[in-house]
């Protein structure tokens, strides 16, 4: 591989974040290259989440720097912090869908916001329904939907923005047991697609096996264990990863 295939496309030095007293980043330090598919785990409250919500400034860091395709994200002002985040796709672990809108105007939102021509937009949002099986949803409303196929919409609203990174925060975490299958499906296919990078912030250790390159696991605000998921999960170094063993042999 060249040297300017492994250049990070998301580079992550000595990330910070404290909430009062507790600190629940200890100084991260991670890169993500490109088509590359990372998987994070770690206990509830360890900085999962943190950690992915400070990447586009969802949440705003203590300290440390991000950098996305070069660019320092951490200090950028807002007009550039937004179109850095229209590179960033961001699939949250509610649904976030606007009841008025249906389902094609929620896929699209973004893009009418940032000026595309509505004809292009809804082309853009169909070929998105489309790759997540909802095309023949796009006029239905969030609330004539199941769990499942909301959370699928949510997916195509981040791929419509066509990005480099896709960001995954808990996604099935609001579904009941039943629908999680569905969703795990779409991911894994958007993972042997290749088109973005991917963070995934998950505790569905079966998926993790089979999609990750890369699986980190974290506790109490740090990185402690990093590698491939046969290594990670068959033969962990960690107390975590010996957790997480356990569950994939269940």
């Amino acid at each position: 591989m060249s040297v300017e295939a492994r250049v990070p496309l998301l580079k992550i030095e000595g990330l910070r974040k404290k909430y009062k007293k507790r600190e629940v980043l200890k100084g991260i330090n991670l890169n993500l290259f490109p088509e590359e598919t990372i998987i994070i785990m770690g206990p509830s409250g360890c900085g999962k989440s943190t950690l992915i919500r400070c990447i586009n400034r969802l949440t705003e860091p203590d300290g440390g720097r991000i950098f996305f395709e070069g660019e320092e994200v951490t200090g950028l002002a807002a007009p550039q912090l937004a179109a850095v985040r229209r590179k960033i796709g961001f699939v949250f672990q509610q649904f976030n869908l606007v009841r008025r809108l249906n389902v094609l105007e929620n896929v699209i939102f973004a893009l009418r916001l940032a000026g595309v021509p509505a004809e292009e937009a809804e082309e853009k949002g169909i070929k998105a329904l489309t790759r997540v099986g909802l095309r023949a949803r796009a006029l239905n409303h969030p609330e004539e939907l199941s769990g499942g196929e909301q959370q699928r919409v949510g997916i195509a609203r981040a791929l419509v923005l066509e990005p480099r990174l896709m960001l995954w925060d808990e996604p099935t975490a609001a579904l009941d047991p039943i629908l999680v299958g569905e969703v795990l499906e779409i991911m894994e296919e958007l993972v042997k697609s290749k088109d973005t990078a991917m963070l995934v912030v998950t505790h569905e250790v079966g998926f993790a096996y089979r999609a990750a390159d890369r699986i980190l696991l974290m506790n109490e605000g740090e990185i402690v264990e990093e590698g491939t998921p046969d290594k990670v999960l068959t033969t962990p170094r960690s107390e975590v990863g010996e957790k997480y063993k356990k569950l994939l042999k269940t």
